[in-house]
């Protein structure tokens, strides 16, 4: 049974300071998060380029609980009106629904700035992230040519079958 968080968590944007925190929270991902999430150390990579000012169309949310990164939330592609979302969560977090706040956190983020939808690949086994895009609203539209699942989340004021987001 997953337990609902009840620690205060404080969510805000990367900041410069952040660099070994960042790290230390990619070194304590489980094999089934590096296998879903960080394959060949790529999302470290790319979240790590923040820290010398190489991801100019991003923005990335850091989740700190006691002093500590519990997870992050990041856009990518800001400028275009559908972004593509990631999300990440400690292993000490799963299972307290601490993905729907990340994931809420960004859709509020992307709602306020006018955005029409997220968009958000995730690979076949990852049933628990699955399950989360699902329960938050985003449809799966089929496999991305990566092959993962490719799912979107329309915004509102967006027309569900009209083909334009």
């Amino acid at each position: 049974m997953e337990t609902p968080m009840t620690t205060e968590v404080t969510l805000r944007e990367f900041h410069p300071r952040d660099k070994e925190k960042v790290a230390a929270f990619f070194d304590q991902m489980g094999g089934e998060t590096r296998a879903f999430f960080n394959r060949n150390d790529g999302n470290r990579k790319t979240a790590m380029r923040f820290f010398d000012g190489e991801v100019p169309n991003a923005v990335y949310f850091l989740a700190e609980m006691n002093n500590e990164m519990a997870g992050y939330v990041y856009l990518w592609d800001v400028h275009t009106s559908v972004p593509w979302l990631g999300v990440a969560v400690s292993e000490n977090m799963k299972g307290k629904h601490f993905g729907r706040t990340l994931v809420r956190h960004a859709v509020e983020y992307c709602a306020s700035h006018g955005k029409g939808g997220i968009l958000l690949t995730t690979h076949v086994a990852n049933l628990r992230g699955q399950g989360l895009y699902e329960r938050m609203g985003f449809e799966c539209l089929g496999t991305h040519a990566n092959g993962e699942l490719l799912y979107l989340l329309r915004l509102a004021g967006t027309q569900k079958n009209s083909g334009v987001i």
